[in-house]
């Protein structure tokens, strides 16, 4: 470790304390500090005696840990406040050592600790309890690779951790997902003072950017159409609000239909959900499912897939005269209450669902009339699928577009069904229950696209199910926040919030003269006010010692 001189323009020289590092058979200088320049020769000479000193009592201490505690604090929302200062300076000694991000650990390391997660790997050391946090809040503001979150942490937070203690903590981690899962159940829970009336049930998978198999990493069929690669199946549990219960990981060629009963016995036996009704989409609906649900005394309302059931069945569900006005979360719907196997069967029909319908058919419709040569249509130049084949009949190797089967089509616009073992509740209230599966649907979203939970770049199975914990942990945080900002009427989707937070920043300065160090908060706009004022965060507008 050693103090070096840079000079620089007009004159100035700049000071920094490096030490070599060794990277393979390479020895690279790695910059440990940076304490200014200097535009004479006293300044200088102040400098690089303080970086002597600092050198001096790097040695003298003995090995520091890897994790800078104090940036830490900072970076997470636990640092203490200081009162503001009063000190006298000069503006023209004062230079910017560094700028760091502080909106993401202020509020969201905030709700980490109000959640009760820094209870998580504490009982194993502080230290890998610290870096969990770091990781989960890293994800929040900026979900990349563990290489990358170390890189990260270090330039935009002024965290130190190497990638190598990140993927030790992941071991530990892998021990911890049960308990994980619980205190993110328990968080939402609370909310809903131990209480939900439904839950969300529903399905996705997860690829790896690899095709090399394992007894979790499978093939199987691909959700995000990456059929090529690997991939695990994720099952998630959430309340009507979008917020999570909890998650079960699967192989990836595991059925969606036998996710069901691993997930209905984990609720069961943790969360006691015996008045609880479940929703979730038509992959789970078959009778072996449903007779399953009715087994373990639970309430369901599942989609059901009208077109594949009996003639008779679609003549009553084709008959109009059997629906009736209903209103469903304010929206006018017919529907008809019917009976199947021994089940409600509610067939609803809605204005809205039957213009999307026909606007969907129609898009396909253009792109085969583009590919029409001669009235016909060369098999050649089609893709292989159900949705291409559906209104095409076939001769030898061409096609042609079968009116027949477009007219057919038409008559299921706006006809949607869902089955439900509840005898005796409204149509209109099975209806919107159901409706609120979107919940889900937009939780997949944020943890794929927001939070990068997928592609997986992980190969054993600890560090896969670490994976999928810290992305879990990231996801109630980031709900749980969306949730008490929108009671407050503070309503922004976690892409805007996450933008917001990444712009409230500090500055950090040096006085050349002193040697004393300041922070100085970013000024904060109307927005992020809002979001500080809802969460009930104190938001530091003073200038500060750092």
């Amino acid at each position: 470790m050693f103090v070096r001189t840079i000079a620089r323009s007009a004159g100035k020289t700049a000071i920094q304390i490096v030490k070599s590092v060794r990277e393979g058979k390479q020895v690279r200088q790695k910059i440990i500090r940076n304490l200014g320049q200097g535009e004479n020769a006293r300044e200088v000479e102040v400098l690089k005696n303080l970086a002597e000193s600092i050198i001096l009592e790097i040695k003298q201490s003995g090995p520091k840990p890897m994790l800078p505690w104090r940036s830490l604090e900072n970076f997470s929302g636990n640092a203490k406040s200081t009162e503001e200062i009063e000190d006298v300076v000069k503006m023209k000694n004062l230079r910017e050592e560094a700028r760091r991000i502080t909106g993401i650990g202020e509020v969201f390391g905030r709700i980490y600790s109000q959640l009760g997660f820094d209870s998580l790997l504490w009982e194993e050391d502080q230290m890998w309890h610290s870096i969990l946090k770091a990781c989960v809040l890293a994800r929040l503001g900026h979900p990349v690779s563990k290489s990358k979150t170390s890189r990260t942490l270090e330039k935009d937070y002024g965290v130190e951790i190497p990638t190598h203690k990140i993927y030790r903590m992941m071991d530990r981690l892998a021990k911890k997902e049960d308990e994980a899962k619980g205190f993110v159940a328990q968080s939402t829970l609370d909310l809903f003072d131990q209480k939900v009336d439904i839950l969300f049930f529903d399905v996705t998978t997860l690829y790896f950017e690899s095709i090399e198999a394992d007894e979790l990493r499978a093939f199987g069929f691909s959700k995000d159409c990456k059929f090529k690669e690997v991939q695990v199946v994720l099952a998630l549990v959430a309340t009507t609000d979008g917020l999570p219960i909890t998650y079960e990981l699967f192989p990836g060629n595991t059925y969606e239909g036998k996710t069901l009963l691993p997930m209905i016995e984990n609720l069961q036996k943790k969360f006691h959900v015996e008045n609880v009704v479940l929703a979730a989409d038509r992959a789970m609906f078959n009778e072996a499912n449903l007779t399953l649900l009715e087994s373990k005394g639970v309430k369901y309302v599942v989609a059901a897939k009208l077109r594949s059931m009996s003639q008779k069945m679609k003549d009553s569900i084709l008959n109009h005269a059997l629906f009736a006005p209903v209103t469903v979360e304010g929206e006018s719907h017919w529907a008809g209450d019917l009976e199947w196997n021994h089940r409600r069967l509610i067939v609803s029909y809605s204005a809205s669902r039957a213009h999307k319908d026909a606007a969907d058919r129609q898009r396909l419709i253009d792109r085969l009339l583009k590919k029409v040569k001669g009235e016909k249509i060369p098999l050649k130049d089609l893709i292989s699928n159900r949705g291409t084949s559906k209104f095409l009949k076939t001769d030898g190797g061409t096609a042609e577009i079968d009116m027949a089967k477009i007219a057919k089509d038409q008559q299921w616009d706006g006809l949607h069904g869902i089955v439900t073992n509840m005898a005796h509740e409204k149509a209109e209230y099975l209806l919107a229950r159901y409706r609120g599966l979107w919940q889900i649907e937009e939780a997949f979203r944020v943890n794929k696209h927001d939070l990068r939970m997928r592609p997986i770049f992980h190969w054993t199975k600890p560090r896969i199910r670490s994976h999928i914990s810290i992305c879990f942990l990231a996801f109630a945080i980031a709900k749980q926040t969306l949730h008490r900002l929108k009671i407050k009427n503070v309503r922004l989707s976690f892409e805007q919030l996450r933008e917001e937070l990444l712009h409230v920043q500090a500055s950090f300065v040096i006085d050349r003269s002193t040697l004393k160090r300041y922070r100085i908060p970013s000024a904060a706009n109307s927005t992020q006010k809002s979001i500080y004022q809802a969460l009930s965060l104190p938001r530091p507008e003073a200038v500060t010692r750092a």
